[in-house]
């Protein structure tokens, strides 16, 4: 029997392209559910402020990173998502 994964009802995915490394943080319920801010405080927390985000989100394409807002608590792979889209970082300095 396959044991599954349970995720938090509400979550940012974020994975690497390249090396496949993923992130899951949990969306409170006070947090608008708007993508690009979810990446930027990401990429703020994540890389301690050294990268942001390079250009704008590209909706359903890829970029060195892709980004989605799963809700329901369903798993990344499961293809529903409020939003997503693929994006690039760029050194803060």
């Amino acid at each position: 029997m396959k044991k599954t994964k349970t995720y938090p009802d509400c979550y940012l995915h974020v994975r690497d392209e390249k090396s496949g490394e993923e992130w899951i943080e949990e969306i409170g319920e006070e947090r608008l559910l708007d993508l690009k801010e979810l990446v930027e405080q990401w990429a703020y927390n994540y890389f301690a402020g050294e990268l942001k985000l390079d250009g704008e989100l590209m909706p359903r394409l890829s970029g060195d990173y892709y980004a989605k807002i799963m809700t329901n608590g369903r798993e990344p792979e499961s293809g529903i998502v409020w939003d997503s889209g693929g994006f690039y970082l760029q050194a803060t300095y």
